[in-house]
């Protein structure tokens, strides 16, 4: 069921603490608490040179009121001065001194490489781990593990792995990174292009009224993808005509047990939750 039908796990259903809870009991090891979050800021702000970063950080993790956070604009009240009333010039600033904090290098214990050469290097990721870190300062991603495999490989100087792209944190599959600029930047190019073809293997439970069911058929679902208005998940997409153009294109490679695998072939676009559960639900 992680790999394949993510909606319908536990932790995709209910109210938002129910699927806290069983969110983290479906992957402990990857999930982060708020008292990890608070000592892995305030552990950071240390490793921050600039006097005004690290006040910003202080102010922006509540410091100095048992890690309550504050919002932009209680940060700019409490810098007074040129940043009194300024909350979106206090918001730079965070972001700012957000990004001076070394990033986390993980145990690349886990790290599974698939292939590497001296431009690119392609991980496995599994599902419920984070592409990226919800912060620079604590760790548990897929990018923190990517560091520390680059500094324990090739030395500390490589201090920001480039990620090309992303999953959806309980989809599993490869990732692809490159290990210079110059590489990066050619498959940055290339990732828009149309000669990029992007495709997921998915294992599907159908209904009653699906329009798929023998090896072979083939369906393209044109349809626009925007926030779920029926759910408080602010992840959560859904097909919506006030969302943004999107196509997938479905074939049935084989079925059994009721269960059929598919190729959900991008279209167009590739959009949050694209295949599962938006245009799948239309097939």
């Amino acid at each position: 069921m992680k790999r394949c039908c993510p909606e319908r796990l536990p932790e995709r259903i209910g109210s938002a603490e129910d699927r806290r809870a069983a969110r983290k009991a479906a992957s402990e090891e990857d999930w982060i608490s708020e008292e990890e979050v608070k000592q892995a800021a305030l552990k950071s702000f240390a490793s921050v040179k600039d006097p005004l970063h690290r006040r910003v950080l202080e102010l922006r993790f509540g410091a100095d009121q048992g890690g309550l956070r504050r919002s932009p604009a209680e940060v700019a009240e409490a810098l007074g001065g040129k940043y009194h009333g300024k909350a979106e010039t206090a918001l730079m600033l965070i972001r700012q001194a957000l990004r001076s904090i070394p990033l986390v290098a993980d145990d690349p214990k886990d790290l599974v490489v698939v292939y590497e050469d001296e431009d690119l290097l392609a991980v496995s990721k599994p599902p419920f781990l984070r592409v990226t870190p919800v912060h620079r300062f604590v760790g548990k991603s897929l990018t923190n593990q990517v560091l520390g495999y680059l500094q324990a490989t090739y030395g500390e100087e490589y201090d920001s792995p480039m990620v090309l792209h992303r999953l959806d944190q309980t989809t599993s599959g490869l990732v692809l990174c490159a290990k210079n600029k110059e590489a990066a930047r050619i498959c940055g190019e290339r990732w828009h292009d149309e000669e990029c073809k992007k495709e997921y293997l998915a294992i599907a439970l159908p209904t009653a009224s699906c329009q798929l069911s023998n090896v072979g058929d083939m369906l393209v679902v044109d349809a626009p993808i925007g926030r779920d208005p029926h759910s408080d998940d602010p992840v959560r997409r859904a097909v919506n005509p006030d969302g943004q153009s999107a196509a997938t294109r479905f074939e049935v490679l084989a079925g059994a047990n009721g269960a059929l695998l598919l190729a959900c072939i991008l279209e167009r676009s590739g959009r949050t939750h694209q295949v599962m559960p938006p245009h799948w639900s239309e097939a």
